[in-house]
């Protein structure tokens, strides 16, 4: 049994997917075996088969138990494959290969995940003596045994016991961690692991806080004076003298050995007490700690520098177990400790002595001081030789880690937040000393991020620093180093519009250089850059300026594509963001000049080139492109046909792509199905000539295609706004291909979406359509059609389980009914669908669905919709039964996972249709009425409508869009209802049925709804 087992998990690990896909159906096939999972152990403790193989067949493994162990556990499918004695035989052979010292720590980690799997479902009720099985090891494990326990044991403090269990066993586990952690006879990687696992404790603790009957303060006093005195030795000590060339070659090297390890235990230490201060700073000795942690830190400049920037080390780097052991992971965790010590009021209060001792003419200088730190933050803060290189390369990482920052904490982001955190409490004298150091480029990347978070906060700056920060930032601009170039404009535009905005003219000069730097400079870093910054300063420059830079902006983005390669735009996602971005921002400074300018053909190129496949830069494409369609629809139907004769063809021409790549191609439609629904919907009534002809084919052509999901509803929703906005046209046209009129294809379309070939997500549109169409056309174009399309949306919507096919169908008898609901009601009730009536169906589906529903519109028009269906007090309706309230098990204190709701499925009670009409009409009520309508008028009374339909203010306060005007009117709408009818011998049974939450709800915002009615009475008897 082991020899095909062990051949089928080699075969899982093949690069041929045929071969992987096959080994792993038989590897499933082989789950009913008892000896699968046992053949799964005697492999993974093999010590003559590869590692590969034995990590493999642990993770097989750990897959198997999740579905065939215990009920217990997420995964689980509903039959345990594993009996008792077996179980037992396993987890015994489990705890073997963790306490193997030759095993490979990649084993030893898998077979931790394994053991913590079977913890989750047996401990400790079916196993009881794991914990005394792991603990007992010590008094006779070597290193690698210990190693080994101490993985465990991590897996299953983060993931594998609760509080309670934990709070049980803490006493045994902390003592035999802290045992591991101060035995200096044992390897420093050890006894890092130990505090790794002792930090992770502290999750419980932090957890057990919240709870009374757990007083974790007095527990962690205590631990803090067993454990502090060794925490404070390992943050003073200092490290070993750093390896040399030969020695970090040599894999046996005790010296790379030494020193590794103590870095690494550094590391744990400092994140260890980073989270006890995060739960109880109080306990600490912050001050001592702060002052340790300095002077370790002022320690490491000189092996940083010869490391990192002088020399070409890597850093960032972390054992198999996730121990950080590079000097440059250490200075990231004591910046980041000194940072939050900083908000100590011990430290502070202590630093603010030191000040004051400084104010008062004593030989301490706090600009001494901050001049100090500024040194070492410059020195950790240069660029690593490692990012030099990588920059030099590919412009594009450094233009990523501009746009977005870097992926990876490292000293210099570490040192601009520490910097930020100074200039905060010391402003002036942050900035003074800044400016005097040799490391310009550093210092330009911490002044960088004052300027950001100055603006962020809107703090004042003294002028005299302002002038001083803008002439040393000059000067690097026509600096001889590439990057320092580039820096200094980053800057320059971020100081100078966050500073100088009352001096537009500054602005202005250093956004024109800037454009010559972005037209002329040799280097892509600083083109890029540059390209990148300009959108800063098109937003804050006036706007004839930012106006008459749109054509060189353009012109000079253009150029520089021109130049690059882009036929992978997966190689160059962040400069496709940073000049959308750029193109978008151009654009929306003066969207009514986008006919003068090639800034929308740009947009359309780049996404020929896949810019669309990122979700952001479609949305910055789509940006552009609507703020250019209204400013357009605002100057008339010939600015805006001009506006369609000149992006249409390029994105019929998307629409039409032949690519290769299936994902490319339907990115390439995805965006332009979006920007060409976003035209008919900002063109207004008709549509611009041609727009018809030349959109509808296509557009019919991929509903009937077989294409994603996603194309299917924009399409969709594409030919919805086409027939919201142009009905006649749309009617009018004839499909070249199938000499099928336009009302006919549509149909044809409808009917294509609602058939049992089409899965839900694809047709989840389709109701609007549907809608759109019966109300265009009406009755009496429709004829007998009508009948079968509302009886075909009928039986769909009895299958449906998709919830947005579900609201769209759903929406279809909701819109009729606002124009009659009797009649609605009176068809529904004679189609028969199976054994039950189509208004059944549709009843169950709605309500039970209704409170889910989304979109502003959808919401209001189901509520007025509902409001009409009740009114007809018809008996029909009345008598169906729906799903009411989830029936909750209040004895339960468990989770419910997803393996339990597959077994046991969530019970709801049964109540009538008109009942669960009323609980839905209460629910969409606001929680406080009279708040939100005060809110409302208090906002809207010194405001006026604008002409784009929004509210411009007239007084302070930010303006209201007129959606919350609806929505306001709405909530008046449901307490005028409620009040309507409150007398109603009918709705007191109902009101009678409702829970008192919902009774309290309702009653309250009908009083508050009355009390303002009196009062706004009032007020008109005062004014007359």
């Amino acid at each position: 049994m082991e020899q095909q087992v062990l051949e089928l998990v080699a075969a899982s690990q093949s690069s041929i997917q045929a071969t992987q896909q096959a080994a792993e159906l038989q590897l499933r096939g082989l789950y009913t075996n008892e000896s699968f999972p046992t053949a799964l152990v005697t492999i993974g403790a093999h010590n003559e088969v590869t590692t590969a193989d034995r990590v493999a067949a642990l993770i097989i493994l750990k897959l198997f138990i999740g579905k065939c162990w215990s009920p217990l556990l997420d995964e689980y499918e509903g039959k345990v494959l594993v009996n008792y004695d077996l179980k037992d035989d396993i987890r015994n052979r489990l705890l073997a290969i963790a306490f193997d010292g030759s095993a490979d720590n990649k084993i030893i980690n898998q077979t931790a995940a394994v053991i913590t799997k079977v913890a989750k479902a047996d401990f400790p009720e079916a196993w009881p003596t794991l914990l005394d099985s792991l603990l007992g090891q010590q008094t006779h494990s070597n290193d690698a045994q210990t190693e080994g326990i101490l993985i465990v044991l991590g897996e299953l403090v983060q993931i594998g016991i609760d509080e309670e269990q934990f709070y049980q066993y803490a006493s045994v586990l902390l003592k035999y961690l802290h045992e591991v952690a101060v035995d200096t006879t044992k390897k420093l990687f050890v006894r890092a692991q130990a505090v790794h696992v002792f930090r992770a404790c502290f999750g419980f603790i932090e957890t057990l806080k919240e709870k009374e009957e757990y007083d974790m303060k007095s527990f962690t006093v205590a631990l803090c004076e067993v454990w502090a005195p060794f925490l404070m030795d390992v943050v003073k000590v200092e490290l070993p003298t750093t390896p040399t060339s030969k020695e970090e070659n040599n894999p046996t090297s005790e010296a790379v050995a030494n020193s590794r390890g103590m870095i690494a235990l550094k590391v744990q230490v400092l994140q260890t007490l980073g989270k006890i201060y995060q739960i109880y700073w109080d306990v600490l000795d912050c001050m001592d700690m702060f002052s340790s942690c300095w002077l370790a830190l002022k320690s490491h400049g000189i092996p940083y520098y010869q490391s990192y920037v002088d020399g070409d080390k890597q850093g960032n780097l972390i054992t198999v177990n996730g121990l950080p052991y590079t000097l440059d992971m250490l200075v990231i965790e004591e910046l980041d400790f000194m940072q939050i010590l900083l908000d100590s009021p011990g430290v502070k209060h202590q630093l603010d002595s030191v000040i004051g001792a400084a104010a008062e003419g004593e030989r301490h200088s706090v600009a001494e001081w901050i001049t100090e730190m500024m040194g070492s933050l410059v020195t950790f803060s240069a660029i690593t030789s490692e990012s030099e290189g990588l920059w030099d390369i590919d412009f594009n990482v450094f233009l990523s880690e501009e746009t977005f920052g870097e992926i990876n904490s490292n000293p210099r982001t570490a040192c601009a937040s520490f910097v930020w955190k100074i200039c905060t409490w010391l402003p002036k004298n942050t900035l003074d000393s800044i400016l005097g150091w040799r490391h310009k480029e550093a210092a330009l990347y911490m002044l960088q991020q004052i300027v950001e978070e100055h603006k962020g906060e809107d703090r004042a700056v003294a002028p005299d620093i302002v002038a001083s920060c803008v002439n040393y930032v000059s000067t690097t601009m026509n600096e001889t180093g590439h990057f320092l170039r580039a820096r200094g404009h980053i800057v320059m535009a971020a100081a100078t519009t966050a500073w100088m905005i009352d001096s537009p003219e500054i602005v202005i000069q250093y956004a024109h250089q800037s454009l010559k730097a972005m037209q002329e400079d040799n280097s892509d870093v600083v083109k890029t850059s540059c390209i990148r910054l300009m959108s800063t300063y098109l937003l804050a420059v006036p706007k004839p300026n930012a106006t008459e830079m749109q054509v060189p902006v353009v012109n000079s983005i253009a150029a520089f594509l021109d130049a690059q390669e882009l036929e992978d735009m997966d190689e160059n996602v962040d400069l496709v963001d940073a000049v959308l971005q750029t193109l978008r921002d151009l654009i929306m400074a003066n969207p009514e000049t986008c006919l003068d300018h090639n800034g929308l053909d740009v947009m359309l190129g780049m996404v020929k080139f896949g810019a669309a496949r990122d979700e952001n830069t479609f949305i910055l494409i789509e940006e552009g492109f609507e703020s250019a369609a209204h400013a357009m629809a605002q100057q008339g139907p010939d600015a805006y046909a001009r506006l369609c004769a000149k992006v249409l063809p390029s994105i019929m021409a998307a629409l039409d792509a032949q690519e290769q790549d299936a994902e490319q191609k339907t990115a390439l439609m995805e965006v332009a199905l979006n920007l060409l629904k976003l035209l008919a919907d900002s063109a207004g009534h008709p549509l611009p000539d041609g727009f018809i002809e030349s959109t509808m084919p296509r557009i019919c052509r991929i509903i009937l295609s077989d294409v994603d999901f996603y194309l299917h509803q924009q399409a969709t929703l594409c030919l919805k706004e086409l027939l919201s906005n142009d009905h006649a046209r749309v009617f009018a046209w004839v499909d070249p291909e199938f000499q099928k009129g336009g009302l006919e294809m549509i149909l044809l379309i409808i009917g294509h979406l609602l058939g049992p070939q089409v899965d839900d997500a694809n047709a989840a549109e389709v109701g609007d359509l549907a809608v759109e169409v019966v109300e265009k056309a009406g009755p009496e174009a429709l004829g007998p059609v009508m009948r079968e399309l509302l009886q075909v949306v009928a039986v769909r919507l009895s299958t449906a389980e998709h919830l947005g096919l579900i609201q769209s169908l759903a929406m279809v008898y909701a819109r009729l009914s606002l124009l009659n609901a009797q009649d609605v009601i009176n068809f529904l009730a004679e189609i028969p669908i199976g054994q039950i009536s189509a208004l059944q169906v549709v009843v169950a589906k709605w309500l039970e669905n209704a409170t889910h529903f989304v979109g502003f519109e959808a919401v209001r028009q189901n509520i007025r919709a509902l409001v009409e269906i009740y009114g007809l007090h018809d008996a029909r309706f009345a008598a169906i039964q729906v799903q009411g309230e989830e029936i909750v098990d209040v004895t339960s204190t468990r989770i419910r996972t997803r393996s339990m709701a597959k077994t046991d499925p969530v019970k709801h009670i049964i109540v009538s249709a008109e009942l669960k009409l009323v609980k839905l009409l209460v629910n969409e009520l606001l929680p406080s009425y009279i708040t939100a309508q005060q809110d409302f008028n208090a906002r809207t009374i010194v405001k006026k409508p604008s002409s784009d339909g929004s509210w411009a203010s007239t007084a302070s306060g930010s303006p209201r869009m007129s959606p919350s005007k609806g929505d306001s009117e709405t909530q008046r709408f449901l307490v005028e209802f409620f009040t309507r009818v409150g007398s109603e011998a009918r709705f007191q049974e109902l009101f009678g049925q409702l829970i008192p939450s919902e009774r309290e709800r309702l009653m309250t915002a009908v009083q508050e709804y009355q009390a303002m009615e009196a009062q706004k009475s009032q007020l008109s008897l005062s004014s007359a």
